[in-house]
């Protein structure tokens, strides 16, 4: 009886383990991957929008041309794409310029800190305005900027 006992502590287990093994089982499944796709609300959307206005100086308070685009001519270059410039903020050296969210780098540049005047970098276009809230004009650019600020959580 002994033996038997041994031999079934060892046998039953194994059988059970083959078992398992042979069933197929969503848990160990490999990951099926999915198509990822943008939110209908992402708040960095308008931040872009704001980001890519046409390079023409004047009224435009855009990063293209000096930051964003195929080949900046000044400053840091934040990428070509919103999927680039995203990653360069929340990925790469951008993180240091919104780390602090509404209390950032980028915030106090772009006139988002209350106190504090915004500022354009040295050789910026004289000719480009600040970002601004003005709903007369419909522009809603530092409340959109600090929404997306908001998210930020490092």
């Amino acid at each position: 009886m002994k033996r038997f006992t041994r031999l079934a502590s060892f046998v039953f287990p194994v059988v059970a383990l083959y078992s398992i093994a042979c069933t197929p089982d969503l848990a160990l499944a490999p990951p099926v991957p999915v198509q990822q796709q943008a939110l209908v609300n992402d708040s960095f959307d308008p931040v872009f929008a704001t980001m890519t206005q046409p390079e023409e100086g004047g009224d435009s308070p855009g990063c293209r041309g000096c930051h964003i685009g195929p080949a900046p001519s000044f400053g840091r270059w934040f990428g070509d794409t919103q999927g680039d410039v995203l990653n360069y903020f929340l990925d790469g050296d951008g993180m240091i310029l919104v780390s602090g969210g509404r209390q950032s780098l980028l915030a106090g540049a772009l006139g988002l800190i209350d106190g504090m005047n915004p500022f354009m970098p040295r050789d910026a276009p004289l000719d480009g305005r600040f970002w601004e809230d003005n709903p007369n004009l419909g522009r809603t650019e530092l409340t959109d900027l600090g929404n997306w600020l908001d998210t930020i959580d490092f």
